[in-house]
């Protein structure tokens, strides 16, 4: 009879898991803290309903660009939507400023406000956010992923040449490599996502119009050579256009990484085919669903 009580017992609180995790999407995120050095750094995680805290699952970190917050980033590309569909974990770090839910920044070298003023250690809260997620829930270690927008898209970059040893692949939209000494442990799956008309981070480089950090910034083209060299790709593998919506795949690369960049021809500063949060915002391209693509590359690395 005690046996059975525990047995029943055991029952119930894997079945209350089971119902806080589809909570965690249906409804709120979970929000979760991380100490680095004298800083409280935080992030949110969305659980999907096939979470059962046995069998570990893919995870990506979506970082918000810049002014954004971690919040503004779940509503902008709706990847907790994907993630329940899907059947993995998406986790969105929170950037640094004045305010802690909103007008955050990342230090990404040259950009950007009050994280980059502050020399905030962003590779270190990574790291930090990464061994407090695997220790917290069932994690597949081989599928951890990183995407983001605009400065969330450099943290991205950041999170491939500091860390390339805890993610597979990252996908970039509307972002730059800004990091001047990038040198990845080992190669990782890059997907570039930009539209030819941004005028945040232009396409081609140079101080783009309505930039949030007036500086020079690097073409698309720089950030897309710098990882085939690093991944060793060979040229162009497939070249191809549907509508306003260009497709360059290179490959092979090593260790079965790949680089692919994808070109939205009059495409602004935005994720395509996600909310528009503000209406000063560039309006989403309709040509493509980043969310869709970025997550199709990822199950194939």
């Amino acid at each position: 009879m005690k046996r059975r009580r525990q047995s029943l017992l055991a029952g119930a609180v894997a079945a209350c898991l089971a119902l806080a995790a589809t909570f965690a999407t249906a409804a709120q995120p979970l929000e979760r803290h991380v100490r680095v050095g004298a800083l409280e750094r935080s992030y949110l995680v969305d659980l999907p309903p096939a979470y059962d805290g046995k069998r570990a699952l893919p995870a990506v970190l979506v970082f918000h660009g810049g002014g954004g917050a971690a919040a503004s980033a779940r509503a902008q590309t709706r990847m907790s939507e994907k993630g329940s569909a899907e059947g993995f974990i998406a986790v969105y770090p929170q950037g640094s400023g004045v305010l802690s839910t909103r007008l955050l920044t990342w230090n990404a070298e040259t950009c950007c406000s009050y994280a980059m003023q502050h020399r905030v250690d962003e590779a270190a809260f990574v790291a930090a956010l990464l061994d407090d997620l695997e220790a917290a829930f069932a994690i597949d270690r081989a599928r951890v992923y990183a995407t983001g927008i605009s400065n969330g898209g450099m943290m991205a970059y950041l999170a491939a040449c500091t860390l390339a040893d805890r993610f597979t692949a990252i996908a970039v939209v509307s972002g730059e490599l800004t990091l001047s000494n990038c040198r990845p442990a080992r190669p990782v799956s890059v997907l570039v996502i930009h539209g030819s008309a941004d005028q945040n981070l232009p396409y081609d480089g140079g101080v783009g119009a309505k930039a949030l950090a007036r500086h020079p910034a690097r073409s698309v083209r720089f950030a897309v050579d710098f990882w085939r060299a690093r991944d060793g790709c060979a040229a162009v593998s497939d070249n191809r256009r549907d509508g306003s919506v260009a497709r360059e795949r290179y490959g092979p690369c090593s260790a079965d990484s790949a680089v692919e960049l994808v070109t939205i021809e009059g495409g602004g500063h935005s994720w395509p085919g996600g909310a528009r949060l503000a209406r000063f915002l560039d309006a989403p391209s309709t040509a493509l669903d980043a969310t869709d693509e970025i997550w199709a590359f990822f199950t194939r690395h």
